[in-house]
């Protein structure tokens, strides 16, 4: 049991869900679409929706096998989406519900690290980097992650680290990825009536890249004495890095960190220089702290993936805490388990 699941496993589960359902809309709603229309999801979120399929994945795969290489399953989940986009023509396996979703072939958006590391074929190591990429994909589409503390040996920031350089080759992008992981399994892993926003910050903050967590400090410094200020806002997130990302997100959710505040945050999020990703890193924020229940129900069931990213949230959760799908000595619970989340494809592609 992961040691999230102090607080309560069901308040953990919403908080998951929350997390993700936040990643998505706030990044949607920071595009300029009509009001009351259906939300388009961008490009982040098809990425973080792929997250999750490779990590259960990996889950299951360890647990049939043995052993795995979580980042090799994550660069051909990757691999799947590339070709959904049409951007990647190998002899990828076409296997896994994601490859039916109809939404996940639109095309939403520039990814150009993930888009030009998956077509070289080779996945970049924090040994042997693919790129000198520092974009802000990099934190958000691994956000999920923060779901695997305690799992095993697994831990949630090296996952994100190792991950996040698969396609992005600056250290500061792997730091970042770490760090933001870091704060959501906090937020997660809270327990009742643990809601003040600024202080679970700082208590992650210990054992950070110290660049990152003084930008984390700063970000919560201004969040404290300038609160809801886009000067502050563009000042602390002057670009689409990552870094700028985590700070501009942070900010931007301490500054309305109220249950009543989320719809405020995403607003302000879609302000930035980078809207799209402060937008999901805020997004996230707030769902990891508030749970699923933050989000209002006329703004959720606009977006197209609704039902994906929901299910998905709920089949981590049930993965790491019910493993559904069996593992080398014991039945599955689930006999289409093994059918939704396949095993093999990664060793198929030869990228173990």
């Amino acid at each position: 049991m992961s040691d999230a699941l102090q607080p309560h496993p069901l308040v953990w589960e919403s908080r998951v869900r929350g997390s993700l359902l936040g990643l998505a809309l706030g990044e949607s709603l920071a595009f300029d679409q009509p009001d009351h229309a259906p939300l388009k999801s961008g490009t982040a979120t098809q990425l973080a929706a792929f997250t999750v399929e490779g990590t259960i994945r990996a889950v299951l795969r360890s647990l049939h096998e043995g052993a795995c290489h979580p980042p090799s399953e994550l660069w051909d989940a990757y691999g799947r989406w590339a070709l959904l986009q049409g951007v990647l023509h190998a002899d990828v396996p076409p296997d896994g519900w994601l490859m039916q979703v109809p939404q996940l072939y639109e095309h939403r958006g520039e990814a150009p690290a993930t888009v030009n590391a998956t077509q070289g074929g080779r996945p970049g190591t924090r040994e042997a980097p693919v790129s000198g990429s520092l974009g802000w994909h990099s934190l958000v589409r691994g956000l999920p992650f923060a779901a695997l503390s305690g799992q095993a040996h697994w831990s949630d920031v090296r996952m994100a680290s190792e991950c996040a350089a698969l396609t992005h080759g600056h250290p500061r992008a792997w730091s970042t990825a770490a760090a933001g992981v870091r704060l959501l399994n906090r937020f997660l892993a809270a327990g009742p009536g643990e809601n003040d926003l600024p202080a679970l910050v700082a208590n992650a903050l210990p054992g950070l890249d110290e660049e990152v967590a003084a930008g984390l400090r700063t970000a919560l410094w201004a969040a404290g004495t300038r609160p809801g200020q886009r000067d502050v806002l563009l000042s602390l997130a002057p670009s689409a890095s990552a870094p700028a990302v985590l700070m501009g997100g942070v900010y931007t959710a301490a500054s309305f960190a109220g249950h009543a505040d989320a719809g405020a945050a995403l607003r302000f999020a879609a302000t930035a220089r980078a809207p799209q990703g402060v937008g999901a890193m805020t997004g996230a924020i707030l769902g990891a702290v508030h749970g699923a229940g933050v989000w209002p129900v006329p703004v959720l069931v606009r977006h197209e993936l609704l039902w994906v990213l929901d299910t998905l949230a709920r089949d981590l959760v049930l993965q790491l805490t019910g493993n559904p799908g069996g593992s080398s000595g014991v039945a599955p619970d689930d006999p289409h388990w093994g059918s939704r989340y396949p095993q093999k494809s990664a060793s198929s592609r030869g990228l173990m």
